[in-house]
C-alpha cells in the first residue's frame, strides 16, 4: 500500500534540499576554527593556572627562606649569648618543625633543605647532649658542640642567601 502522503513528505525535502544545499568545504572550515577557538581557550586558561601555581609556589619558597633565614639569626645570637654568660640551654626548634610539618619544605631547593635539615639535627643532638650532661660536667664537649652548630649555621645561611627565589 502507497501513502501520498509519505510522497508528499519527501517531495517538501527534496524541495528543501534543492533550497538550501550544503556547502561542506564552509562548515568543514567552521567546525575546525571552532575546534581551534575551544582547544586554545582551554590551553590558555590551563597556562595561567600552572603560571599562577608557579608564582604561589615561587612566593611561598621565597617565605619560607626568609623565615629560617631569621630564625637562623636568632639561633647565632642565641650561640653567643650562651658562650658569653656560659648559660648553655637548649635550641628550640619548633620553628624548622613547623616548616616539615606545613609541608613547606617542597618549596626549598633540594640541596638546601638537605642542608637545613644538617644543621637543625646539630641543635637537636646539642639539645641530647645537654640533656645527658650533669651541671658543670662535660662543658668543653658543649662549648665544641655549639662551634659545630655555629658553623653549620653559618654555612646554611649562606647557602640561604644564595638561594634567595
Amino acid at each position: 500500500m502507497h501513502c501520498k502522503a509519505f510522497d508528499q513528505n519527501i517531495t517538501y525535502s527534496n524541495q528543501f534540499l534543492d533550497v538550501m544545499p550544503i556547502e561542506w568545504d564552509v562548515l568543514v572550515t567552521e567546525m575546525a576554527m571552532l575546534g581551534t577557538i575551544i582547544y586554545s581557550a582551554i590551553f590558555v586558561e590551563n597556562w595561567i593556572a600552572k603560571r599562577k601555581m608557579h608564582l604561589k609556589e615561587k612566593e611561598d619558597g621565597r617565605r619560607t627562606i626568609e623565615f629560617v633565614a631569621n630564625d637562623l639569626k636568632k639561633k647565632i645570637r642565641f650561640i653567643d649569648d650562651s658562650v658569653q654568660y656560659k648559660d648553655f640551654k637548649p635550641f628550640f626548634t619548633d620553628m624548622w618543625d613547623a616548616i616539615i610539618l606545613g609541608g613547606k619544605q617542597t618549596v626549598l631547593p633540594f640541596e638546601l633543605f638537605e642542608n637545613l635539615q644538617h644543621t637543625y639535627s646539630w641543635m637537636k643532638y646539642y639539645n641530647n647532649e645537654l640533656e645527658q650532661r650533669e651541671k658543670g660536667d662535660g662543658e668543653a664537649v658543649v662549648m665544641e658542640i655549639l662551634g659545630e652548630v655555629k658553623g653549620s649555621i653559618g654555612q646554611s645561611l649562606k647557602l640561604l642567601k644564595e638561594a634567595k627565589l
